[in-house]
């Protein structure tokens, strides 16, 4: 079989909402024979403004279908913009890009229920503007085509995980510290068919909206603020309760989940205890640091390595407490492996992308909850 070589860009907007990375990857390949490396990228904050409709929507407040057209249009402007910049900064022709892979934000998605088999998904960002705005294919709809093979939406990176960090003789755990923490195991010599993945839970997504609550800050920076509070462990317990951390994989939730009424919720059960402030974050930052450690400790086998990337891997307090609790497991930081930790999901996505241009299955079925393999994603032309 030839092997071929192509670039291709990702586009990723997370839980948290605060904008969109953009990553450009190198990919030697031989259809699903794949390596990887990833050359550029670059991260586009949403303006405050669209930020708070963003938030508005995803949190279920009552809006008419002509806002939710007018913010799909105005979030694509922003992938848009990411896929210019990080074009941009990487030393190829515009032409030699194959093709854009892009998440769209998630806005809302409806589980299955009683007398349906499939559940039902929004996003935001227009997929053929975005095309039509730089010139290149872009696919999109990953969630979409999980969704209608009866899978949860969820876990879609499970696959591109599998493939840039499987190991022959190291069984490792790739832990996703976005707005929403995602977990996915690789045993050692795993193929893609014995890939566990899942929602874990809330991550930065709440932290970040106690900090502008109490703190008027976007985000703790390095955990600062956490580490100088002191963990409420009455409430500990009371938020380690809730009963999707209790339910068992395939499972995946959505940030309106854990948007404004949980925070609201959580501070009310603090105000309960005499806890708010830095003993609040530091509480919740704890709950996320413990909902990795038993997630990672239901699995079937405990891992070599635990590999951290996104936002909240920067977030030293809390990086540090997973590192504690999953001891003596290793754990990194993805950058050990030549991922950016604010690029590694935008990579996914391109490989997602990569995947669906050549019209093959790059998917996990036992870790979405899907009933078979699907090609993920539809293609958008300029």
């Amino acid at each position: 079989m030839a092997v071929r070589e192509r670039y291709v860009a990702g586009l990723y907007s997370g839980a948290s909402a605060d904008g969109v990375d953009a990553a450009v990857a190198h990919i030697r390949y031989a259809r699903r024979r794949m390596k990887v490396r990833q050359v550029g990228h670059a991260h586009v904050p949403f303006p405050q403004p669209l930020r708070r409709r963003i938030v508005a929507m995803v949190c279920d407040r009552a809006e008419p279908a002509g806002v939710l057209a007018e913010l799909d249009r105005d979030v694509a402007e922003v992938f848009a913009e990411a896929a210019e910049r990080v074009i941009a900064q990487v030393p190829i022709a515009r032409e030699e890009i194959a093709a854009v892979g892009s998440s769209g934000h998630l806005v809302r998605r409806h589980r299955r229920s009683r007398g349906h088999d499939v559940g039902a998904e929004a996003t935001a960002g227009w997929p053929a503007l975005i095309a039509a705005k730089i010139g290149l294919p872009v696919v999109s709809g990953f969630g979409a085509s999980d969704l209608a093979a009866g899978g949860w939406g969820g876990s879609l990176t499970a696959w591109p995980n599998w493939l840039l960090l499987a190991h022959k003789r190291l069984s490792r755990v790739a832990v996703h510290l976005g707005g929403i923490v995602g977990l996915v195991f690789m045993g050692s010599g795993a193929g893609a068919e014995d890939v566990v993945a899942f929602d874990v839970g809330p991550g930065t997504v709440l932290m970040d909206d106690l900090a502008r609550k109490y703190f008027s800050r976007p985000f703790d920076a390095d955990g600062t603020i956490a580490s100088q509070g002191g963990v409420n462990r009455v409430l500990l317990n009371e938020l380690l309760a809730n009963g999707y951390f209790q339910t068992a994989p395939p499972k995946s939730t959505c940030p309106g989940q854990w948007g404004d009424a949980y925070m609201w919720r959580v501070m009310n059960m603090g105000a309960k205890h005499g806890c708010q402030g830095a003993d609040l974050l530091c509480t919740v930052t704890e709950m996320t640091a413990r909902l990795v450690a038993l997630a990672v400790g239901k699995l079937t086998e405990r891992p070599h390595e635990v590999i951290l990337s996104g936002g909240g891997a920067l977030n030293i307090h809390l990086a540090g407490r997973i590192r504690k609790l999953l001891s003596p497991c290793s754990t990194y930081a993805c950058e050990r492996y030549g991922l950016g930790l604010r690029a590694k999901e935008a990579l996914c996505y391109a490989i997602l992308a990569a995947a669906r241009m050549d019209n093959f299955s790059a998917h996990c079925p036992v870790a979405t909850g899907a009933e078979r393999p699907m090609v993920l994603g539809s293609v958008w032309m300029p």
